[in-house]
């Protein structure tokens, strides 16, 4: 915990004035010594006092974390997230990501719900000035996904409301994974019967529609990396920046756990880019909506206790809420 706390090696006179172990620092540095034998401790350098290694952090992960502890801090930061009414799934995930920052000083990730199961609710179209429209998707999980564009000159957006209308009346509540794939089959011609030019309208439909369901990562805290970085090269910086704004290159960092909770201790990290830091994830689960995500990336001498006890009852809540609010 010191070395977590401070960041500096622990010798045997620190560990002596601050556990109070009535034995003689001799013996400290001797039990020290043989923890660094079995490769739990290291040196940074050959005064120095010693810190985890890798090795030495999984043990403490695997064998020696509390599991039980109860925090008010945690809770009162569940309730601030958890008791509000949101209108989108995007708001309460970035509200959720923005308290593990607070709690803990790292930066923190969320990945929503698969969208395999969304379905189309509603479309309109709103006129703006001129020949401004503005085109609105609804989906099912309260989703509004807008794009604006410009009509051809000469057409009123009244022209489209057969289009509107075809649309509301054949495709709501069919996936919009399905409703995609009709875009590319037979749609075209049937909207011949109903405007005279639907290509471009179809387009832009499928575009709308494409967007509702694109995967997202919700970020809070990304500069905090250069808190607990150690690495000079701003390239490499640079691309853990890049990564983590990627959605399925976090999906693919943050594992499947069957037990929800993922423990990563740097160079255990599937991604080489994060393999100087550590991610703590957890899976959640909604049903007939798929998984989602929530993770923590910190430095190595992170306090996993603490860390994975956030994570997991975030994830918890998260999962109840999301099943409430769809």
């Amino acid at each position: 915990m010191e070395y977590a706390e401070s960041g500096k090696a622990v010798g045997s006179k620190a560990l002596l004035q601050d556990l109070q172990l009535g034995v003689s620092s001799a013996t400290i540095r001797s039990e020290m010594a043989s923890l660094e034998n079995q490769g739990l401790l290291q040196k940074e350098h050959t005064s120095s006092g010693r810190v985890p290694s890798q090795s030495g952090y999984r043990y403490y992960v695997d064998k020696l974390m509390p599991t039980d502890r109860q925090s008010m801090e945690i809770k009162n930061a569940l309730h601030r997230v958890f008791a509000r009414n949101f209108q989108q799934v995007d708001d309460m995930l970035q509200q959720a990501v923005d308290e593990l920052v607070n709690l803990t000083g790292y930066t923190a990730i969320a990945l929503k719900p698969e969208t395999m199961g969304t379905r189309l609710s509603g479309f309109r179209l709103v006129p703006l000035d001129g020949q401004q429209i503005l085109a609105i998707v609804v989906t099912n999980d309260g989703e509004v996904t807008s794009q604006s564009f410009r009509l051809p000159d000469g057409m009123d957006v009244s022209e489209l409301d057969s289009m509107v209308a075809y649309i509301n009346n054949t495709l709501v509540d069919h996936l919009v994974v399905d409703v995609l794939k009709t875009l590319s089959g037979d749609l075209p011609l049937t909207m011949e019967r109903v405007i005279r030019t639907p290509a471009a309208f179809l387009q832009l439909f499928g575009d709308v529609l494409a967007r509702s369901i694109s995967d997202k990562v919700f970020i809070g805290g990304q500069l905090n990396v250069l808190d607990f970085t150690n690495d000079s090269n701003l390239q490499d910086i640079k691309q853990v920046f890049q990564l983590i704004q990627k959605p399925q290159s976090m999906r693919e960092a943050v594992g499947t756990a069957n037990d929800g909770i993922m423990v990563q201790i740097g160079e255990e990290n599937r991604n080489e880019l994060l393999q100087k830091y550590s991610l703590v994830s957890a899976t959640y689960h909604v049903p007939k909506h798929g998984a989602g995500a929530i993770a923590i990336l910190g430095p190595t001498r992170m306090p996993y206790a603490q860390t994975v006890m956030t994570v997991d009852q975030f994830r918890n809540a998260l999962a109840e809420k999301l099943v409430e609010y769809y």
